[in-house]
Order: C-alpha cells, then sequence, then structure tokens
C-alpha cells in the first residue's frame, strides 16, 4: 500500500468538529414548526455544557483529593463560567412565543427536562443530597440503560463536598461534626493564629469558589423556571411533574448547604485576592 493512501487527508473545520453528523442530529419531530429546532438546539447545547462542565467538576474534586486546593479552585473557576455560558444559552427560547411552543408541545411525549442524566450526575457529583431522592424516583424512568449505569457509578464516587472537608481534615481543623466543620470556616474567615496561613488562604478562596458555583447554578435554575412559566404557566409539566411549581421549588436548592448556613452564624470569608492570584 502507498504512503498516499495510508496517509491521513487535511483536517479541515468541517471535519475536526464533524459538523456533518452533528447537525444531522437537529430532527424536529412536528411538521412545519419552525422554532422547533431552535427548542432542540438550546437542549443540545445545554448537555454539551453539561459534559464538559462533569469533566471540570470531577477534575476539581480530583486536585483536591491530591491536596491541591489551589488547582481546584482553577477548575471551580472555569466552572463558574462555564454554567454562566449555560445561562446565556437558555435565553434565545425566550423570544419563542408560547403559541410556537404549543405548536410543538405535543411531539414532546412524556420527555422531560427532569430526566437529564448529566444534571443528575453534576448533583451527584456535588454531593446534592437531595438527588439520592431524585435518583430513586419516577424521574429515571426516562434514562436509558447506560444513563442509569453513569449515575450508578456517579453515586458512588466521592463527592466535590467530601473532598473539600479531606482537605480541611488534612490542614488539621476538626470536620467530624457540622458544629466543628462551622468551626473550621470561622476560623478561615479570620487571621490564622496557628497554622499555615498561605494554605489557609488557600482554603477560604476554595469555599468561597464553590460557594460561587452553588449561586451560578442556582441563577441556572431560576432561569429555567422563569422560562417554562413564561411558556406554559401552571399547567403540569410533559414529563408529569407540576412543572413550574416543582422548578419554583428546586431553584434554591443547595449543592453545599453547609457554606451558606455558616452565614447564618455570623461567618463570612474574607475577600478573595485576584483570580488565581
Amino acid at each position: 500500500m502507498s504512503e498516499t493512501a495510508t496517509r491521513p487527508g487535511p483536517v479541515t473545520y468541517s471535519g475536526y468538529l464533524r459538523l456533518p453528523e452533528l447537525l444531522a442530529l437537529q430532527v424536529p419531530l412536528a411538521d412545519g414548526v419552525d422554532d422547533e429546532l431552535l427548542f432542540i438546539t438550546v437542549h443540545q447545547v445545554q448537555e454539551l455544557w453539561f459534559g464538559q462542565l462533569l469533566r471540570d467538576l470531577a477534575g476539581a474534586r480530583d486536585r483536591m483529593l491530591e491536596g491541591d486546593p489551589r488547582g481546584a479552585r482553577a477548575r471551580l473557576v472555569r466552572s463558574v463560567a462555564l454554567t454562566r455560558a449555560s445561562v446565556a444559552a437558555i435565553l434565545p427560547l425566550r423570544a419563542m412565543p408560547p403559541r410556537e411552543f404549543h405548536a410543538f408541545r405535543g411531539a414532546l411525549g412524556t420527555s422531560s427536562g427532569a430526566q437529564s442524566a448529566q444534571y443528575l450526575e453534576i448533583a451527584a457529583l456535588c454531593g446534592a443530597d437531595w438527588v439520592h431522592g431524585e435518583y430513586g424516583s419516577r424521574v429515571v424512568a426516562g434514562l436509558t440503560r447506560d444513563e442509569r449505569e453513569r449515575l450508578r457509578g456517579r453515586l458512588a464516587e466521592p463527592t466535590l463536598w467530601e473532598a473539600f472537608v479531606g482537605l480541611l481534615s488534612k490542614a488539621g481543623f476538626a470536620v467530624a461534626t457540622r458544629e466543628e466543620r462551622w468551626e473550621a470556616y470561622a476560623r478561615l474567615a479570620g487571621r490564622p493564629r496557628d497554622g499555615d496561613p498561605a494554605l489557609w488562604a488557600e482554603l477560604a478562596e476554595l469555599a468561597e469558589a464553590l460557594v460561587d458555583h452553588d449561586e451560578v447554578w442556582t441563577e441556572w435554575r431560576g432561569c429555567h423556571a422563569l422560562l417554562v412559566e413564561r411558556q406554559i404557566g401552571g399547567r403540569p409539566g410533559t414529563g408529569g411533574s407540576s412543572g413550574t411549581a416543582h422548578l419554583r421549588a428546586s431553584v434554591y436548592r443547595r449543592f453545599y448547604p453547609e457554606l451558606w448556613e455558616a452565614r447564618d452564624a455570623g461567618f463570612s470569608a474574607p475577600a478573595a485576592r485576584c483570580p488565581l492570584g
């Protein structure tokens, strides 16, 4: 076989991004409804961002497990930026009139955003208590066998929260109870009287990065809830949920509730230094 026959062709923009295959995945089900393509595109973009978020959040978790709070914080800072991009990617649907959505809503059947396996994986990776209830509920009925297996695996992994608490323990803080962890947060927020000041500063900034990550997900859920209310009002969701009422109730779910509860107790971390500085 000649060298020319075995040498791969030139890498092109379309070939590298697999654009023909990618665009072929946008297949509307309703006839003659232009806005269904926008609906599909927005949700496919969400899942692409979720996939990248899972990689970055797992990277942040792994760096914590390796004892690298600075590296973990860098991944969390990027995860916040990615989630903001995901929020922005929802906004084009606000320009879709409700009548256009209802023209193809029937084609969605029982599918629902609550069946997003990657969203549930993100919650599991962060250590959200509520995801265990979601995993055992009707939501999972819409997952494929492979998605169920991935979610089971994610639920068995160390979480971001567990990794953060592990870092506190390695730094010499008592972490066995919530009260002990609150004391650790309060000490991190003040001037260290013992221990390594540089490490304490890294841990304090990492705690704030976790809060930033939690906060931007509240923005994402709030944006989603408002969009659904705008489109369907108080009607039930396609997946059988109560629709807007269900989404409103979930807006203020927390991935790291202890870091918020500590603020109720009067703790707040010092202002962070310049990003990654």
